[in-house]
């Protein structure tokens, strides 16, 4: 056994370096609280709801099945239809289904909805369906808050920094109450155009934000494999390359606990239907099966 004596000097070299490690492992643990600042195994979930014509199954890439109930099937002139909901449910417990996702939008629209009110109401439908599928998780697409990147470039918000344009998302809005009653949150995070960077910029902003409400709940969000069609946009409904589609992939998987891909099958003239077959669906299929074996992501089988 070798006894060291140190001296002075020594001894405040010494505190020093340890008070140094300990400032840097605090860093470090503040710095990964929000989005992790490199990519990790972790749980994460894929959900299928690409509707592009001629879709095989793609669960043998780690997709999984969710079931996305549009409220034309949950509402009948704008009032809860207990019947449509029931329908839902024997159509989710035939199939094998326990993951939910509504998409009533016309509520955000409807100045008569508080975000009280709204809340309560979403409260309703997500029971009726706990009631009828054993071990259902819940939710409602866009729910807590709109679309940063978005919002980032309609005329109206130019100028705005990061912070007033989050105000204006939450305070014009009556979404952010309902996350208390939803067993996941679905917002929404489709692109604006192609800089990429930005966007994964606003994901990182706005899971930060729905953190500080939210800190326990999962957060699965919605991507769509074409630009959003914003009506003055020059990128209206393009498809997103393979590259940058799975850079926004791997921000997904940094940030949140999974994504729903989703897409209504469309060209860029909102009429004509793009087949499975079509080369730039299958360069988003090339990304995202680059995306789930580099991962290891699985299908869940829910």
């Amino acid at each position: 056994m070798y006894l060291w004596v140190l001296s002075g000097s020594d001894f405040k070299d010494l505190c020093y370096m340890r008070w140094i490690i300990t400032v840097l492992a605090i860093g470090a643990m503040l710095f990964t609280a929000g989005c992790a600042s490199e990519v990790v195994d972790k749980e994460f979930v894929v959900y299928d709801c690409l509707g592009y014509p001629g879709k095989p199954d793609l669960s043998t890439d780690g997709l999984s099945r969710l079931k996305l109930v549009y409220e034309s099937r949950l509402l009948s002139d704008g009032r809860i239809d207990l019947e449509k909901i029931n329908s839902c449910i024997a159509e989710a417990n035939e199939a094998g289904i326990k993951t939910i996702s509504t998409d009533i939008e016309s509520w955000y629209w409807d100045e008569s909805y508080s975000n009280e009110s709204l809340k309560d109401s979403l409260a309703v439908i997500f029971d009726v369906f706990r009631k009828g599928i054993e071990g259902v998780s819940v939710g409602n697409y866009g729910i807590p808050l709109g679309t940063l990147n978005i919002a980032r470039y309609v005329e109206e918000m130019a100028g705005k920094t990061d912070e007033e344009l989050m105000e204006v998302l939450t305070g014009s809005s009556n979404r952010l109450a309902a996350g208390e009653v939803s067993d996941v949150l679905y917002p929404c995070f489709y692109c604006y155009g192609p800089e990429i960077d930005q966007w994964v910029e606003d994901l990182k902003i706005t899971v930060d934000y729905i953190k500080k409400y939210y800190p326990d709940k999962k957060i699965v969000g919605y991507l769509w494999s074409q630009y959003y069609d914003w009506k003055t946009s020059p990128y209206y409904m393009q498809f997103i390359t393979e590259e940058k589609y799975l850079q926004m992939l791997e921000a997904a998987y940094e940030c949140l606990d999974g994504v729903v891909l989703w897409a209504h099958g469309r060209d860029a003239d909102n009429k004509t239907k793009v087949s499975w077959e079509d080369e730039r669906v299958q360069a988003i299929y090339r990304a995202i099966k680059t995306f789930t074996s580099r991962h290891s992501i699985t299908n869940q089988h829910q």
